[in-house]
């Protein structure tokens, strides 16, 4: 007996959260935001910026593309759902000292619009 299965593509609202974002913890990344096609203020989270820095046992950091790519996901996902929020798995590739083969590293990330501002940052920093 075979089954077919269908998948449901409709866009879901994130729900906005509760509370005002505080600027405190929270990193002006603007200019190079702008370079990607925000046109507002943003921001990332400390925890976020962090996660990006390169390690001590890390030979070549990436901290430059992978926050660029991070920005670049989500402008597309803001401007692709056209809600004030949305979340997003971002990956990205860091290398340790001895191995030759790089790791993955799988970051849950949201955006959210508030007042004028992009916040982008983990799920925990919302």
């Amino acid at each position: 007996m075979s089954m077919q299965l269908s998948l449901d593509l409709t866009l879901k609202h994130q729900p906005q959260s509760q509370h005002t974002i505080k600027n405190d913890g929270w990193l002006d990344v603007s200019a190079i935001a702008h370079g990607v096609g925000f046109t507002e203020q943003v921001q990332i989270s400390i925890t976020l910026n962090d996660a990006f820095e390169p390690l001590q046992n890390e030979t070549d950091g990436n901290y430059d593309q992978c926050l660029y790519d991070c920005l670049s996901m989500a402008y597309f996902h803001l401007s692709l759902d056209h809600f004030p929020c949305a979340t997003f798995n971002f990956t990205f590739p860091r290398k340790h000292g001895r191995a030759h083969e790089p790791t993955e590293v799988g970051l849950r990330l949201r955006v959210e619009v508030q007042k004028q501002t992009t916040f982008v940052g983990l799920l925990q920093d919302f």
